[in-house]
């Protein structure tokens, strides 16, 4: 089975563009800058805080994004792993071992992907038939928040919180209805080399 937190902050981490003019900005306009992401890498650290542990679980690694929907999370430390969502087909190694699945297998994980990734294209229709989302903030310093529509369809994400300047994403945190929770930082990503 898929880890919890594996796919909700490599999902909405990689929405990067160059930053916008320091003014008020409305959901078409950051979905506008969504919108022109074609492929990014960028490095990030995550927290994971679970309520049975004493102190928060850090990883540390690689985000990848290649339009339209190639996600990848590459994770350096603690120990060498990788998630690679490309369409509905998921990869998962875990040193020598490595799993392939569909998502057609877990309809409700398919859901969530499909309208994050909605997000990558700036699609703010897809979005919104699975969230609910409050944007505040100045262009330079902005938040996104979304909470899922249905309950049954996420049954343990509570919401996710985006928050970045112009285009860029430098945190999310995603929080589960048990409490449990991750808070991923991210380095200003790098454009990928065109193949």
């Amino acid at each position: 089975m898929i880890a919890r937190f594996a796919l909700f902050p490599i999902l909405f981490a990689l929405l990067t563009v160059s930053p916008a003019q320091a003014a008020d900005i409305d959901m078409p306009g950051l979905m506008r800058l969504f919108a022109n992401n074609k492929n990014i890498r960028a490095e990030f650290v995550e927290q994971k805080f679970v309520r049975i542990l004493d102190a928060p679980v850090e990883s540390k690694g690689e985000l990848l994004f290649s339009a339209p929907a190639r996600l990848e999370k590459r994770t350096s430390m603690p120990r060498p792993e990788a998630l690679l969502i490309d369409g509905n087909q998921v990869l998962i190694e875990r040193g020598a071992s490595r799993r392939s699945l569909s998502l057609e297998e877990f309809p409700d994980m398919a859901s969530l992907v499909h309208s994050l990734t909605a997000t990558f294209r700036g699609d703010q229709v897809s979005i919104e038939q699975y969230f609910n989302w409050k944007l505040s903030g100045p262009a330079h310093r902005w938040q996104l928040v979304l909470r899922p529509k249905s309950g049954k369809l996420f049954i343990t994400l509570g919401e996710i919180r985006l928050a970045g300047d112009g285009g860029y994403v430098h945190t999310v945190e995603t929080t589960l209805t048990d409490g449990d929770r991750s808070v991923m930082t991210l380095t200003r990503p790098l454009p990928l080399a065109k193949p």
